[in-house]
C-alpha cells in the first residue's frame, strides 16, 4: 500500500484529503504542519501533499529540505495553494508537482495517480 503524506495546517483540508484517498489504495499520513518533517521524526512516504503557507515554517521550505536529503530527494512533493504562481514557485522550490487551491478532486487525484504509478509497491 502506498503512503501519501499530507502535510497543511487546514484541518479541513486534512480531512477532505484524506478521504478522497482512504476510497483507494493508500495509506495516509496527516500533519498540521512541517516542523516534524524537518527533524525526520516520521517514516518516508511514497509521496508528500505540502500546502505552501503553513503555520511555522512556509512549504516551499519543506520541499527544500525534502530535495535536499539522500532519504526524501526521490520522493514527489505536491505543493498546494492558494497563490496563482504556485506552479513557478514550487519549481523553483524543487517540488514535482503544484495545485491551485481551491482544486477539484480530479485534479489532485490526476496528479496523484501520475507521481505514484509506475513506483515499485
Amino acid at each position: 500500500m502506498k503512503v501519501i503524506a499530507v502535510v497543511d495546517d487546514d484541518p479541513g483540508v486534512r480531512e477532505a484529503i484524506q478521504y478522497v484517498f482512504n476510497a483507494g489504495h493508500y495509506q495516509i499520513n496527516t500533519y498540521p504542519d512541517g516542523t516534524g518533517i524537518l527533524k525526520n521524526e516520521y517514516p518516508v512516504p511514497d509521496l508528500y501533499i505540502l500546502d505552501k503557507q503553513l503555520s511555522g515554517v512556509d512549504g516551499l521550505e519543506v520541499c527544500r529540505f525534502l530535495k535536499g536529503q539522500e532519504k526524501t530527494m526521490h520522493v514527489p512533493v505536491i505543493i498546494v495553494s492558494a497563490s496563482p504562481d504556485i506552479g513557478r514557485m514550487a519549481t523553483i522550490a524543487g517540488a514535482d508537482d503544484a495545485l491551485e487551491k481551491p482544486f477539484r478532486v480530479n485534479e489532485l487525484r490526476a496528479i496523484v495517480n501520475k507521481h505514484l504509478e509506475g513506483q515499485p509497491k
